[in-house]
């Protein structure tokens, strides 16, 4: 087994970076599963500061230490470092929700051990609360699964879908009317098709969302932008609200004329 990675994914602070242990060149640390720079965006708009605790100003680290099996699979957790019931059982619901890809050694996937901190603080909470604009999630279905099970769209019964305010909307038209192509991808003719992999939570957020396909020049990044900009019908499967995975395609392609075409052929692929 492994020694154990530290990660650091401060709620209300945040910062998150990779494992702290040195590893050599033929290992490799257990990782998120999705962009490590973007988790921290997501974890900050899925916290809930318990009541109890926000009221009397309860503040503090909670750490959890658990296992990643070779399939990637959390097999075992539990609190390294704890503050109260409430934040405690936030954090765990927080750690929940990330995915993970095992360490490696000599290419081959293997056991290790991980932590992952996570501090409140109320001041940061509230002033992050203002600038999502929402202290508690609406959920788009209810009741949801608790389970933390990630589908495929074919195990579900019904897929996830974006929501739009505007009558008419669609995906595409969406991507049209927001994609911005980025400056150094344009200044250095650069093109393709960005896909990206994620999980639709039951909140109707993306989450633990990867790179598939890149493209360079900054297009990557504006994919992801673009998918942080949407709501999403949650997958359903029986009578509930499920975590699901989802895959889109969008786009970038350079003008064949004076007009820049920023946007063609952008897709959801449910698998």
């Amino acid at each position: 087994m492994k020694t154990p990675a530290l990660f650091l994914a401060y709620l209300m602070l945040i910062s998150f970076s990779g494992a702290i242990n040195i590893y050599g060149q033929s290992s490799s640390p257990v990782k998120p599963f999705g962009e490590p720079e973007f988790i921290q965006d997501f974890l900050c708009s899925e916290v809930i500061y318990p009541e109890t605790e926000l009221s009397e100003g309860i503040e503090g680290k909670v750490i959890i230490s658990f296992t990643v099996e070779p399939d990637g699979q959390v097999s075992q957790f539990g609190l390294k470092e704890n503050i109260s019931p409430g934040l405690d059982a936030e954090a765990v619901r927080l750690f929940g929700m990330l995915l993970w890809e095992p360490a490696t050694e000599f290419g081959n996937p293997v056991r290790s051990v991980g932590e992952f901190p996570v501090d409140f603080n109320i001041k940061k909470y509230k002033k992050h609360c203002k600038a999502r604009g929402y202290e508690r999630t609406e959920l788009p279905f209810q009741p949801v699964d608790s389970s933390n099970i990630v589908y495929e769209t074919g195990q579900t019964d019904r897929k996830p879908y974006p929501l739009f305010s505007e009558p008419g909307m669609s995906f595409n038209r969406f991507i049209s009317q927001n994609i911005s192509y980025p400056e150094t991808a344009y200044r250095q003719g650069i093109s393709g098709t960005v896909t990206l992999k994620f999980v639709i939570e039951t909140s109707g957020r993306a989450s633990n969302i990867k790179i598939i396909n890149p493209v360079g020049g900054g297009c990557s990044q504006e994919a992801i932008r673009l998918l942080k900009l949407l709501r999403w019908m949650p997958g359903i499967k029986g009578q509930g609200a499920v975590r699901t995975f989802m895959k889109i395609d969008i786009g970038f392609k350079l003008p064949e004329n004076s007009e820049m075409n920023m946007f063609e052929n952008s897709q959801m692929n449910p698998n």
